[in-house]
């Protein structure tokens, strides 16, 4: 397993070009075609989330790692309606941390559909959501090895948590 680093942003408004890309509030309604995208953005073999998919973006949805954020949780869809990309964000389940914070739980994007700008327009959406909700910052964990995961959120002004030892 490759080493995952944390990185850490600071919320605020993000300038935005004029959206081409549409993205909608994720909805309960689109957990079973989300688990298909789920499993079909990581079958490359970096990570597979197999049978435990649908359980896992559930788990997600119903708060297990913190209740997630609505205005901050997005799917982008194609001209049929259908998911091309997802952002779950929650909320930190650290209760210390839970005044301003909120994390990245999955960002993902469907293979067909990758390098059309789809994560970056998802991410800074959701930045500029918590923003307007008052969250002061937002964190992700991130595979060390996922050079277009590094080079997205490093592009936005995530920067390196230093190690905490829990991977």
């Amino acid at each position: 397993m490759n080493a995952m680093v944390t990185l850490a942003a600071p919320t605020g408004p993000q300038d935005r070009r004029a959206a081409t890309i549409e993205v909608r509030p994720l909805e309960a309604l689109d957990l079973p075609e989300l688990t298909v995208l789920y499993r079909r953005a990581y079958a490359d073999g970096a990570y597979d989330p197999g049978e435990g998919a649908a359980g896992g973006i559930g788990a997600l949805l119903q708060g297990v790692h913190g209740s997630p954020v609505p205005d901050a949780t997005l799917v982008s869809v194609d001209a049929g309606g259908n998911i091309t990309a997802a952002i779950i964000t929650t909320d930190s389940a650290v209760a210390a941390e839970a005044s301003g914070a909120a994390i990245i739980a999955e960002l993902f994007t469907h293979p067909d559909h990758r390098r059309q700008g789809l994560a970056e327009e998802l991410l800074l959406r959701c930045i500029h959501a918590l923003h307007a909700a008052g969250r002061t910052s937002v964190t992700v964990r991130v595979d060390s090895s996922n050079a277009a995961a590094m080079a997205l959120y490093l592009s936005r002004d995530f920067r390196r948590l230093p190690d905490d030892d829990s991977d």
